[in-house]
């Protein structure tokens, strides 16, 4: 039997209703997290640059939204040979001005 139109019996959540497992589980994720902060913080230094890097980097998927990849094509059409008349000089000089 296959869903049927004005069904009473089984109607589901409401529309725009929270998940309460997931907010439970979000809820005592985040105090477990806030409760041994002190911990992750000298575990955290007790690993090498590069794991310590490495693990921050991970952690940090949870917390920061990750941005989508965008492929942009960077074309020069401006003539700058006129530049290799300067010397280095003049060019440190045109640079710091």
């Amino acid at each position: 039997m296959g869903f049927e139109i004005n069904n009473k019996i089984g109607r589901g959540r409401k529309i725009g209703s929270l998940n309460k497992a997931t907010i439970s589980i979000k809820d005592n994720f985040q105090n477990l997290i806030e409760n041994n902060l002190e911990l992750l913080d000298a575990d955290l230094k007790s690993l090498s640059s590069k794991d310590r890097l490495r693990t921050i980097i991970d952690l940090a998927k949870f917390v920061v939204p990750t941005l989508k990849q965008v492929e942009q094509e960077v074309t020069n059409k401006t003539d700058l040979t006129w530049l290799d008349s300067f010397d280095e000089a003049q060019l440190t000089k045109l640079l710091n001005n």
